[in-house]
């Protein structure tokens, strides 16, 4: 009996059961609406492009000094790591020597001088007598010879003497440029040395520094109309040129493009390049790794995004997330560069598009969402929100 009444009872039950499902689904869909993204729409703007290069800093001027005469270190007249200025005496090699040969010099200058006026005598006296015909012309030759080799004696003298003199002041090294002197190399009592240029100390003029880098030559504004080294050698001649240092800030002082190689490495299609940058205070170092920015030509109907609107995927393939008619669609872009915070366009996107720029995470392609779009106030607010969560993530490590 409750067999059959079991059986009688299950079909009027199933629907029942069904009807409680779909309500309990309902309910579920009701309970979790669809999220709600933050988007912009994309406009075109005019902006001027800058590109950024790896560089090193030279000096503009660097002076070996050298010994120039060979002797002992007496004396260091500097301070390491002090300005110098040129003809400073930075050290005093032993002088006695060359004050010996000075005065061994000037010696052999006086007899040279004394040997000339004889022959100056001589030679007038030779003259007189054959005018009266008792002296032959012979020995008026003779005499015209010695005050010639007597004159030749003198300047031999005289470039001896100079020579002493020259060596007497090699003896006291002084600085050739102005700049700053680095550690000494030798210490008094050191034998430096003439033949092999004994190195002494460096000094580096740190007025102006140099900036040494390479470009593409596909980024150096060429000339279209001309050719590849015509482009080369006209390249960002008027193009400003910023200076980024290692903590990320630019330095005060605009530079200045020398010159760029008329030659493009063949293996890596880069030109060498050169820029001049002002030092006051001397507050670059020679050394140092830097960034070179410069101003390329301008970008029109240019579509820039903000940054964090990019995710990209295993195969290193940047997308976007765009809302199409209240869904989430994935949209494949190109990169062309990045433009402060935000990321240059190149394919991909058009104008009018809705980005989504925050809840990307909250979505899935083709799923439903709620889109707000971003003012400017809380473009600027979520820009410092996310300063300060990337320096609070910093400080965690």
């Amino acid at each position: 009996m409750s067999l059959k009444l079991s059986t009688t009872l299950f079909p009027l039950l199933i629907p029942v059961f069904l009807s409680a499902c779909d309500n309990s689904a309902d309910a579920t869909q009701a309970t979790y609406p669809p999220p709600t993204v933050r988007t912009i729409a994309l406009q075109t703007e005019d902006i001027q492009l800058q590109k950024e290069y790896p560089g090193r800093l030279l000096p503009v001027r660097l002076a070996e000094v050298r010994a120039r005469v060979s002797g002992i270190v007496l004396k260091r007249s500097f301070a390491e790591g002090s300005d110098v200025k040129a003809g400073d005496i930075l050290f005093q090699i032993e002088p006695a020597r060359f004050k010996a040969a000075v005065d061994s010099a000037k010696a052999q200058l006086a007899r040279a001088e004394a040997s000339l006026a004889l022959a100056a005598q001589q030679e007038t006296r030779s003259e007189k007598l054959l005018q009266r015909n008792v002296g032959s012309k012979e020995q008026y030759d003779v005499a015209i010879a010695s005050r010639q080799q007597a004159q030749a004696e003198v300047a031999v003298a005289k470039a001896n003497l100079d020579d002493a003199e020259l060596d007497l002041s090699y003896a006291s090294v002084r600085s050739p440029i102005d700049g700053r002197i680095g550690a000494a190399l030798v210490t008094e009592g050191a034998f430096v040395r003439q033949e092999d240029g004994t190195q002494m100390a460096i000094i580096r003029d740190l007025s102006s520094v140099y900036v040494d880098f390479t470009a593409p030559l596909s980024e150096l504004r060429p000339n279209k109309q001309g050719n590849a080294a015509e482009a080369s050698s006209k390249s960002n001649s008027g193009s400003k040129i910023e200076l980024v240092t290692n903590d990320g800030t630019v330095f005060n002082q605009t530079g200045a493009l020398l010159f760029s190689s008329a030659v493009v490495n063949e293996t890596t299609g880069q030109v060498s390049l050169r820029a001049e940058f002002n030092n006051p205070g001397h507050a670059l170092l020679p050394g140092t790794y830097v960034r070179v920015r410069m101003a390329q030509e301008g970008s029109q109907s240019a579509l820039l995004i903000p940054q964090r609107a990019v995710q990209w995927d295993t195969l290193g393939q940047a997308q976007v997330m765009t809302v199409q008619d209240g869904k989430a669609v994935p949209q494949p872009v190109r990169i062309s560069q990045s433009v402060g915070t935000r990321w240059l366009i190149s394919e991909g996107l058009k104008a009018g598009d809705e980005v989504i720029v925050d809840g990307v995470e909250k979505t899935m392609p083709g799923s439903p969402v709620t889109a707000k779009a971003i003012t400017e106030d809380s473009k600027s607010a979520q820009s410092d929100e996310t300063c300060v969560t990337a320096c609070e993530q910093k400080a965690k490590f």
